[in-house]
């Protein structure tokens, strides 16, 4: 498995390369690394990548979440999503005006704070918290998520001109989903770690015992075949642990992530940022 992971990174990296070689040779690439010369479409680049990472970490532990310790079906998480959607929908409508008062860097700055804020709130939840912690930090994300990702994709783009727009887009949408696959990686693994090192599997027969260690799930499948209810009880209060341990992270990137913006991003930010929002 270890060979097969750095076989298909290195080959990765090699096409990554070649892609990269070659745009650099073409009069019109199809991905145009030299846009990132400009700092304001640089930084707004980084915010959004770094943001679509951030994300990925909330998105990533809580249906689980629902389902497995709260109960839900597919339906239910869904709709226990709705709170996030309230939130960006406001930030949506406010971040226009705010862009033309504060500025482009300030108001990407304000979203990442926001986006922290939810995420540390949210990795203090305990196994008994029940729903009504979750939508009050989904608000407070969904605002910090409109005001942070639309405002860092709009002041990139209008930096550029009409004839580069499609271009500049394309960049911008790749950074992010490799931030997006990035995050996905990273808190997959961390989360896995952290459920295997909470779960008690003691007194499970070992072919059992890996099988509830695999998931959150799959502990409820055995618990179920006759593994007890001590073994539902362990899983969810290690499942709610790894998922806090994946907020925590996700929360402190968003706090770096919001003083790299503070720091490095131009605040001369053209005006007008806000109306391709």
């Amino acid at each position: 498995m270890a060979s097969r992971v750095g076989g298909t990174l290195a080959g990765s990296l090699l096409a990554l390369t070649a892609l990269v070689l070659r745009s650099r040779r073409q009069r019109d690439p199809m991905l145009d690394l030299g846009l990132l010369a400009d700092r304001t479409f640089r930084w707004s680049s980084v915010a959004a990548t770094l943001i679509s990472l951030v994300l990925f970490g909330a998105f990533f532990v809580l249906p689980l979440y629902f389902q497995s310790v709260l109960g839900a079906d597919a339906l239910g998480s869904g709709l226990r999503l709705m709170p996030m959607m309230l939130g960006l929908l406001v930030a949506a409508k406010a971040t226009e005006r705010l862009v033309d008062r504060l500025g482009a860097r300030t108001v990407i700055t304000l979203g990442l704070a926001l986006l922290a804020a939810a995420l540390l709130f949210g990795s203090r939840t305990g196994v008994g918290d029940g729903y009504g912690r979750a939508a009050v930090w989904l608000s407070v994300l969904g605002v910090g998520m409109g005001l942070s990702l639309i405002t860092a994709q709009s002041s990139a783009l209008v930096t550029l001109p009409p004839a580069r727009a499609g271009v500049g887009s394309g960049l911008l949408q790749t950074l992010r989903q490799v931030g997006g696959a990035i995050g996905i990686a990273a808190f997959g693994s961390l989360l896995s770690g952290a459920y295997r090192g909470a779960l008690d599997t003691g007194g499970l027969p070992a072919e059992a015992a890996h099988l509830a260690g695999e998931s959150v799930v799959a502990a409820d499948a055995v618990a179920r075949a006759g593994g007890g209810p001590a073994l539902s009880a362990s899983a969810h209060a290690a499942y709610v642990h790894g998922m806090g341990v994946v907020l925590l992270v996700s929360g402190l990137v968003a706090v770096v992530s919001a003083v790299l913006v503070a720091a490095r991003m131009p605040a001369d930010t053209p005006a007008g940022a806000g109306d391709h929002g």
